[in-house]
């Protein structure tokens, strides 16, 4: 297929080429590419330490750097609210578009702007209100040139994430009108949603219909160089193989997932075919650093063990640098691999951090002579986080074109934010009792089981609930701007507690898949950092003994609807996506089978307020997880 040119900044700084990539089998090698020789990696403990990659014995005479932008999982986060990383309030989109502003700026025409994937979905009402199109503008407003898909750019389907692409009006009509659009080098407004000035990119992604990536594999950007030839760089985007076991199948229906490390390879091998010999991997797929984290510029653990080392172990010589996402975590490290050496990035998320990657380009071959990178923090406030502290802004950290569109739909939300959807009769919090149960745990998981008991949606029949993401109390006394009466819950407020947009998943577990699950609560079983008690639904409860000297012995009897479970015990487990990868450190989750993708997590808690009626909620007794002597 014949290159196709966006309507974008980069079509007017430099030459962006993007193809579609029909599956078909292609050589593991790159024509022409070599593993690197003579490579030094230069490790970094403090924030001004840099990661350096030379992939070269003899300097060339001439070199151009070309800069990479990079952020990841941003998901809708327009507003920075309290969001904090490293002991500084972080992010909110006016302040990261500052900050990518700026940088952009200062590299010039040398410089292209990339998204590793979950710009949109499990969005902060601000953003989901409006069908995810803000945090698409948000990304126009930042001049950002590609975006790999993230698994949340198919909550809502195929067509839904080609109209975020392509432009046009939901079903439900462009309620984010007026929206800012650039036109003949000006911004103006337009009342019908004109889609993403930036380019999707799917190269493992088929729709099964026409055997074709679902959006280009791949694209490519020209940059001038410092002799004049210009220089080529091809950014292959890239989703994780597993998205269809964290997404509902209504989401990926009609779509094939492939394997990530043959997918790159084979649009490598196109680039290379087209003359660009420095391939970009932008994907949606990470790693977590270990131990005790203290930059967001360490590589603590080196990734080992992790999914993108994995995928990275597979890839053609010829990407040697990988922008990655998805676990929301920040690094930059380096992976070794029969002589191979790669730079692998990643930004946390919500747009707190932002990377800098520095490409310093032979001018005569085209070829990467090195590489390095940077994380900075995108800070926002006059002020620290601590107990009881209200962020202060600081406005000359934040670009004005991109706060003022923020307020825009910060005022239209206002209506659904205080819409009463449910009461409760009593005080819901994260109060623990001495074995970690809290009333809102309970409820939480009560709803997400009811979300998923029905055999069409999972069969469940139990729930469980990482405690980390019950992020608010939710107290009778809590009013909001809209002024709803005692006990009743606004839909804002129940977003708050719930305000990570996870997606549900059933698994099929066995009896010894759960004890080692709740086993894993505790710190030291099953490699568990830190205790973290599960919060769970009526239908199981167990025994508990913390202090327990041995992981076995801190779980006694188990029951499921009031039945003893067994080893053997087949049971339909729903947890939230987070968990069902492992997040928290419960890894057994992996070992479920048969998994099944459901709703989000705050649909199905707002469902089950409302379906309490004017009755409301009541407290449930914190007695599903008994002390064990």
């Amino acid at each position: 297929m014949p290159p196709r040119f966006l309507r974008s900044r980069a079509t007017r700084a430099g030459l962006i080429a993007v193809a579609l990539g029909a599956v078909a089998a292609a050589p593991l090698a790159v024509t022409g590419s070599q593993p690197a020789d003579a490579v030094t990696i230069a490790g970094a403990n403090t924030l001004s330490d840099k990661v350096s990659v030379d992939w070269s014995k003899h300097r060339p005479a001439r070199t151009t750097d070309v800069h990479l932008i990079a952020w990841n999982d941003f998901h809708g986060n327009l507003e920075p609210a309290g969001l904090n990383i490293y002991g500084k309030f972080a992010g909110g989109a006016a302040f990261l578009a500052k900050a990518v502003k700026d940088k952009q700026q200062q590299y010039g025409a040398r410089e292209a702007s990339v998204m590793a994937g979950d710009d949109i979905g499990a969005s902060p009402l601000v953003n989901g209100l409006f069908n995810e199109e803000p945090a698409t503008i948000m990304a126009n407003l930042m001049n950002a040139d590609f975006a790999s898909v993230g698994n949340h750019e198919f909550d809502k389907g195929k067509t839904e994430l080609l109209r975020i692409q392509n432009g046009g009006c939901a079903s439900t009509g462009c309620k984010g009108a007026p929206y800012p659009v650039e036109r003949h080098g000006k911004w103006t407004t337009t009342n019908t949603y004109p889609g993403a000035a930036f380019q999707y990119l799917s190269a493992n992604v088929t729709d099964k219909a026409t055997g074709k990536t679902l959006l280009p594999a791949y694209g490519v950007k020209r940059f001038p160089s410092t002799s004049g030839r210009p220089i080529s760089v091809g950014f292959i985007g890239e989703v994780l193989q597993a998205t269809p076991t964290i997404v509902t199948p209504t989401g990926v229906a009609g779509l094939d997932f492939g394997d990530e490390a043959a997918a790159a390879n084979r649009a490598a091998r196109q680039l290379a075919k087209q003359g660009v010999k420095i391939p970009v991997l932008v994907i949606h797929q990470g790693g977590f650093q270990t131990g005790t984290i203290s930059t967001p510029n360490g590589c603590a653990g080196n990734l080992a063990g992790s999914d993108i080392e994995a995928i990275a172990k597979k890839l053609d010589p010829s990407i040697k640098v990988i922008v990655s996402g998805h676990t929301h975590a920040e690094y930059r490290c380096t992976i070794t691999v029969n002589g191979v050496t790669r730079l692998v990035t990643s930004a946390a998320s919500f747009g707190r951090i932002l990377s800098d990657i520095t490409l310093k380009v032979d001018n005569r071959t085209g070829t990467l002579v090195s590489a390095d990178a940077t994380n900075s923090i995108v800070e926002n406030a006059l002020n620290t986080p601590g107990t009881g502290v209200t962020r202060q802004e600081d406005p000359s950290k934040a670009d004005p074109a991109v706060a003022k569109v923020v307020k825009q739909y910060v005022d239209a939300s206002a209506p659904l934010a205080n819409k009463v959807v449910g009461k409760i009769q009593g005080d819901l919090t994260r109060d623990a009792s001495s074995v970690g149960e809290t009333t809102l745990g309970d409820v939480i998981a009560d709803a997400q089981l009811a979300a998923t008991s029905d055999a069409s949606k999972g069969g469940a029949q139990l729930a469980l609930m990482n405690p980390g993401g019950v992020r608010a109390d939710l107290k009778t006394g809590d009013i909001s701007a809209g002024g709803e009466a005692v006990g009743e819950v606004t839909y804002g407020e129940a977003f708050t507690v719930q305000p990570f947009g996870n997606s549900l998943v059933t698994k099929t577990m066995t009896g010894d898949m759960l004890r080692r699950v709740l086993e894993q609560q505790f710190t030291g079983c099953g490699g568990q950092t830190s205790q973290k008690v599960l919060q769970l639904s009526k239908t199981l409860s167990y025994q508990s003994n913390p202090s327990a000297a041995t992981c076995a012995g801190k779980i006694g009897e188990i029951k499921v609807n009031g039945a003893t479970v067994t080893p053997t015990t087949s049971l339909r487990v729903t947890m939230n996506n987070f968990l069902a990868t492992g997040g928290d450190g419960f890894t057994v989750f992996n070992e479920g089978t048969d998994p099944l993708g459901g709703a989000q997590d705050i649909d199905a808690f707002v469902a089950y307020l409302t379906a309490a009626g004017s009755t409301g909620l009541a407290v449930p007794a914190r007695d599903r997880i008994t002390p064990l002597s």
